[in-house]
């Protein structure tokens, strides 16, 4: 069984319609048959939680449907790890990415397992890590 981080953006891409959806499925499928194991920072779920609100504000999802997505992703058999405080930063600045995808970063890098992403491939902290991520298009 193989271990990797696992973006917001492709867990969020499970339960809504997105382009690559397909492509992030099969990872999902991956963690529920006990293929792999998918590691989230704390940050995962309050993302998660955002991208939500966020639909729900913009009028483009239902709030009861928001709420059972949550409910839904909440039972998902992700596991939970946290990078070191200290290397945000430096992770954030090295790489050219915000602080909250340096913690994803962080995490991966500390851990030495590959990322999952859907971020775009020529995003520079993508391309600086390129033998760490796993694309999801």
């Amino acid at each position: 069984m193989s271990a990797f981080v696992l973006d917001t953006s492709v867990a969020v891409a499970w339960y809504l319609d997105e382009v690559f959806s397909p492509s992030a499925r099969i990872w999902q499928e991956r963690m529920l048959n006990g293929k792999d194991r998918l590691i989230v920072p704390s940050l995962h779920y309050w993302e998660f939680a955002n991208v939500l609100r966020t639909l729900v504000w913009r009028r483009e999802l239902a709030e009861d449907l928001a709420r059972e997505i949550l409910d839904l992703h909440l039972e998902a058999p992700l596991e939970t790890g946290e990078p070191d405080r200290k290397t945000v930063l430096a992770t954030a600045l090295e790489y050219g990415a915000t602080a909250y995808d340096a913690v994803f970063i962080s995490l991966c890098l500390s851990m030495e397992v590959p990322l999952i992403t859907a971020e775009k491939t020529t995003t520079s902290w993508v391309v600086k890590l390129k033998e760490r991520i796993e694309a999801v298009r």
